[in-house]
C-alpha cells in the first residue's frame, strides 16, 4: 500500500517560497492499494495534486472519505479536473452530523452561489453514501471507523489493505476533549485486528499551545507519538501543520519530534510512502 500527499496544512492554505518543503494545501491524501485500489482521504485543496496522481492512471471510480466537511476538508473538490471527464466515477462517503451529511456538503459546495457549475453539469458519474457503521470495502481494501472529539464531529479511519499494510488517519482530533469512550474506540481502531503500521495524525499545536487554542479541535504533536507508542504504532505522520508556521519552523519541529521518537515525521506535500 502507498499514501501520496497531496496536501496537510491545518485550517487554511499557506503561500510564499517560505512553505514550499511541507507544502501549503489543506489536507487531501491518496492510498492505492496493493492491487490498485484507489482511496481518496478528504478533499482539501491538495486535492489538485491528488487529481494529478490520478490523471496519471486508468480512468475509473474512485472513493473519496470525508473525516468531516470543514471546508479546509472539502474546497479542494472546486479543483478536481477529473469531475468534468465522462471516463470517471467518483463515490463520495463520509459521516452524518446534526448539521449534515456528505451529500449536502458536497452538493451545496459544487453549486450556487459558490461554483458556477453545478455538480449535476459535470460529466463525471457521482454517487453518496453515508459510511455504514460496519465499514467499507474499497477492492482489497478494508476501511473502518469511529468518531473522534472535534467540533461539529469528526471520523478517524483505519484501513486494512489485502496485502497485509495498514494505516490509521486521524485529522482534526481534540485528543485533550476526548472521553473514557473515545479513547477506549479509538485505541481500538488503533490496535485491531493488530496494531496498525503507520498513524496520520493531528499534529497542529505543542503542548505549550494547547491550553491556549482549546475547543479549536486539535491535538499536539506529543499526544500523536504517545498514541502511537500506547499502541505499538512503529511510524507517525504528522499533519495539519499550522497555516503560519513555514519550513524553518516545521524543519526544527521535526528534529524535535525525532529526539522523543526517531518512527515519526511530518508530512511534505508531494511525497509518496511506502505502508
Amino acid at each position: 500500500m502507498r499514501l501520496f500527499i497531496g496536501g496537510m496544512r491545518g485550517s487554511q492554505p499557506a503561500l510564499g517560497s517560505g512553505f514550499d518543503e511541507f507544502g501549503g494545501d489543506t489536507t487531501s491524501l491518496l492510498l492505492v492499494g496493493s492491487h490498485g485500489e484507489r482511496l481518496v482521504l478528504d478533499a482539501g485543496t491538495g486535492m489538485r495534486a491528488v487529481a494529478g496522481q490520478l490523471g496519471r492512471t486508468e480512468p475509473g471510480r474512485i472513493t473519496v472519505l470525508f473525516s468531516h466537511y470543514h471546508l479546509d476538508h472539502l474546497i479542494g473538490l472546486t479543483m478536481n479536473p477529473l469531475l468534468y471527464r465522462s471516463e470517471w466515477s467518483f463515490r463520495f462517503v463520509g459521516p452524518t452530523f446534526v448539521d449534515g451529511g456528505v451529500r449536502s456538503a458536497v452538493t451545496g459546495l459544487l453549486a450556487q452561489p459558490y461554483w458556477p457549475i453545478s455538480w449535476k453539469q459535470m460529466r463525471a458519474q457521482v454517487e453518496f453514501a453515508e459510511f455504514p457503521a460496519e465499514g467499507v470495502q474499497v477492492g482489497g481494501l478494508r476501511v473502518q471507523g469511529c468518531p473522534v472529539p472535534h467540533p461539529g464531529g469528526s471520523l478517524a479511519y483505519r484501513v486494512d489493505d489485502a496485502g497485509g499494510a495498514s494505516l490509521v488517519f486521524a485529522t482534526d482530533i481534540e485528543w485533550q476533549d476526548r472521553t473514557d469512550a473515545f479513547e477506549t474506540a479509538f485505541k481500538t481502531l488503533c490496535r485491531e485486528p493488530r496494531s496498525a503500521e503507520m498513524l496520520v495524525i493531528d499534529a497542529h499545536f505543542g503542548r505549550v499551545q494547547q491550553e491556549a487554542f482549546a475547543g479549536w479541535g486539535h491535538t499536539s504533536w506529543e499526544d500523536g507519538v504517545e498514541i502511537a507508542a500506547s499502541t505499538g504504532i512503529p511510524r507517525v505522520l504528522l499533519g495539519h501543520h499550522a497555516p503560519g508556521a513555514d519550513d524553518a519552523t516545521l524543519r526544527a519541529l521535526e528534529q524535535q519530534v525525532k529526539d522523543v521518537s526517531p518512527g515519526a515525521a511530518l508530512a511534505r506535500a508531494g511525497q509518496w510512502i511506502v505502508i
